[in-house]
């Protein structure tokens, strides 16, 4: 009898936790464009991507889950391919738009009340960049010869590195700001790979307590420890890694010079644009004890593309990869989270500097190996 009591209450505890962490999406879209709706959860507990999908009608859609805690998500209509970012909540939620999924607005508890706030902020300056790249890819589409044309590129980086830096602001501010979300891990993650460890720990730590031992924000905190091992001055990982013809090549093949460790891939628009400019540095700078290493975040299946890249953009160092994707071996190691990006080595293998694009590599060689 005492057995079957506690069993009894084990089941019981087991299906409230279960009520407790279950969520329900109702959506309603009052347009025709979307026929089918895709859920993706990037759950951090499982270290897993969960896809679910169904079917829209008149404009009507329902989700059914289990989240013990909030995940971040992403909703994917088809055929008109909009997206919505937001955080899956234990609870009722409701998504509802007029006119597109991308601007709907989600109904549920104030995690995701304060991070509509934070999209409403970087919408605009996302929005802001595409409509910019789209100008200049349509300029290089006329006059190709643009793709060559140092001040066109060096105004495009320019674009780039004002854009970056104030996507930065929005989200460091708004970790600033709401040390009691959840979302101002995510906030801090999103740009953690273009922003300084030193800015970056600090805000982490001045989280509110229940939110760092988030499984969120405990998943952060072991990346941020993870990062102190490649801060500046640290030694740079060993690795080893497949080239173009097949051959083992090592970092440590490279002591004795500067290399720069170039993470990109042939599908990467922004890494591709910086090209003419790698290539500037390497031609100036080859003769001085300084060279690039390519690692491609291609996977097998655009192995092609990735030597037409290599062949077309006229990259005459040694490229790795292991076409893997971001499952890259090399790119894990780095955590390496976006492209393009890049570590500079000294000749005794310490990282010297990191995403050097435009005049920063310019400059920050020129410091290092003279004019």
């Amino acid at each position: 009898m005492r057995y079957t009591c506690l069993l009894t209450i084990m089941l019981l505890s087991h299906v409230a936790n279960a009520q407790n962490d279950a969520f329900v999406i109702n959506g309603k879209l009052l347009y025709t464009r979307a026929d089918k709706i895709h859920l993706y959860i990037a759950d951090v507990i499982t270290n897993t991507m969960r896809v679910d999908s169904t079917v829209v009608r008149d404009g009507i859609f329902t989700f059914k889950g289990h989240a013990p805690t909030p995940l971040k998500a992403i909703l994917f209509s088809f055929p008109d391919n909009n997206r919505l970012d937001f955080f899956v909540e234990p609870g009722k939620m409701s998504v509802e738009s007029k006119d597109s999924l991308h601007a709907a607005v989600v109904h549920a508890g104030k995690l995701n009340a304060d991070y509509v706030a934070l999209k409403a902020i970087t919408d605009v300056i996302d929005a802001d960049m595409r409509q910019y790249n789209k100008a200049m890819q349509a300029a290089v589409a006329a006059s190709p010869e643009k793709a060559k044309d140092a001040e066109f590129q060096k105004k495009w980086n320019e674009k780039r590195e004002s854009v970056t830096g104030q996507l930065a602001k929005a989200n460091l501010d708004f970790a600033q700001s709401h040390p009691d979300n959840i979302a101002a891990v995510y906030a801090i993650a999103n740009v953690s790979q273009q922003t300084d460890l030193a800015v970056v720990k600090p805000l982490f730590m001045g989280l509110s307590e229940t939110v760092r031992n988030s499984p969120l924000g405990k998943t952060y905190g072991a990346k941020i420890a993870k990062l102190e091992g490649l801060n500046v001055g640290a030694l740079a990982p060993e690795f080893t890694q497949a080239d173009t013809a097949g051959r083992n090549v090592s970092l440590k093949d490279f002591r004795g010079k500067y290399v720069l460790v170039d993470f990109w891939a042939s599908w990467c628009g922004p890494c591709r644009a910086e090209n003419p400019n790698l290539i500037k540095a390497y031609e100036r700078y080859k003769g001085k004890n300084f060279t690039v290493l390519g690692i491609s975040l291609d996977r097998q299946a655009a192995r092609t593309a990735w030597l037409n890249a290599i062949r077309k953009d006229g990259l005459p160092w040694t490229q790795l990869s292991d076409l893997k994707g971001w499952d890259n071996q090399v790119g894990k190691m780095y955590g390496v989270e976006a492209v393009p990006k890049n570590f500079l080595i000294d000749p005794d293998g310490r990282i010297v500097a990191k995403d050097l694009r435009g005049e920063m590599l310019n400059e920050r060689l020129a410091e290092i190996l003279g004019n």
